[in-house]
C-alpha cells in the first residue's frame, strides 16, 4: 500500500465523527431556538390579552365577566399547557379615575428540553377608569 492509501484508510470515518459531534450542537441551539420561540409568542400574546381587557376594563368596570372572557378570547391559538387565569383588581366602589388592573397568567409549551425550565408568564396591564354605569358598580 502506498502513503497516500494508509493516510486515506486511516481516515475513514472522520466526516462522520466531525458531523456528529457538530449535529449535537446544531441540534441543540434548533431546539433552543423553537423553545424561546414558543415562550416569546406566549409572553407577547399575555401583555396582548392583558392590554385588551384593560381596555374592556376601563369603559365597562363593572362587567368583570366581560373583562375576563375579554382576556381569555385573545390567548386562543397560544401555545399554552394550563388554563388562563384572568384576575381583575379594582376599588370598591369604582370611581371615574381609580385603576383598574388585569392579571394573566398561564403556563406556555415546554418541550421539556430545558431543565428548569418553567415556561410561567405572567403579564398584568393597568388602566383608568373612564366610565362607570349609572348607580355604580
Amino acid at each position: 500500500m502506498g502513503t497516500m492509501q494508509r493516510r486515506r484508510h486511516a481516515e475513514r470515518g472522520a466526516a462522520a465523527v466531525e458531523f456528529g459531534l457538530v449535529a449535537l450542537l446544531l441540534v441543540t441551539l434548533l431546539f433552543g431556538i423553537i423553545q424561546f420561540g414558543f415562550w416569546f409568542w406566549a409572553w407577547q400574546s399575555a401583555g396582548h390579552a392583558a392590554r385588551e381587557a384593560s381596555r374592556i376594563a376601563a369603559v365597562t368596570p363593572c362587567d368583570t365577566a366581560k373583562i375576563t372572557t375579554t382576556g381569555t378570547n385573545d390567548l386562543n391559538g397560544t401555545p399554552k399547557n394550563t388554563t388562563p387565569t384572568v384576575t381583575v383588581t379594582k376599588g370598591s366602589p369604582v370611581k371615574v379615575g381609580d385603576t383598574i388592573t388585569v392579571r394573566v397568567q398561564f403556563t406556555t409549551l415546554n418541550l421539556g428540553f430545558f431543565p428548569g425550565y418553567t415556561g410561567n408568564i405572567d403579564k398584568s396591564s393597568t388602566s383608568r377608569v373612564e366610565n362607570v354605569p349609572a348607580g355604580g358598580c
